[in-house]
């Protein structure tokens, strides 16, 4: 279980870690292609790194779940205990489960937030490419205006 906490926080960090996005947001405003440069540099590396611990957490709760499902099976199909034997306390299955849903809910919750992320960089990268060229720029770098 610790090893799965960590991955959830590996995973976390990964999901929530990337370019600022105010910072990127001045970038394209002041057309900086040097800071869009240094900030798109590593985007493909994390993006991957993100996708990687994303499909591994999501297949360790796969796992975990069929793992879980198996042992309901078996626990379900085992005889009663002789009435001379102390009964053995049947294992509690719904706070297993409950963990699984909440791992799982907190790999949904990262991988939308990453991907909400991953969206508003790529609107703000066309919207540098597109703004930013040097048929639209004036001499001080900012889009100019043609009225």
């Amino acid at each position: 279980m610790t090893i799965a906490l960590a991955l959830i926080a590996q995973l976390s960090a990964a999901a929530l870690a990337g370019p600022d996005l105010v910072e990127v947001e001045r970038a394209v405003a002041k057309c900086d292609g040097g800071a869009m440069t240094r900030i798109f540099g590593a985007e493909p590396q994390r993006r991957r790194a993100a996708l990687i611990a994303v499909f591994n957490e999501q297949q360790a709760i796969v796992s975990a779940r069929q793992a879980l499902a198996q042992r309901r099976v078996e626990a379900a199909g085992k005889p009663a205990s002789p009435p001379d034997v102390a009964p053995v306390p049947a294992p509690n299955f719904d706070l297993e489960a409950q963990a699984l849903a909440d791992r799982q809910q907190r790999l949904d919750d990262s991988r939308m937030l990453g991907g909400l992320r991953d969206n508003a960089l790529d609107m703000m990268r066309q919207h540098y490419l597109t703004g930013c060229n040097g048929a639209l720029t004036g001499a001080g770098g900012a889009v100019s205006s043609t009225k």
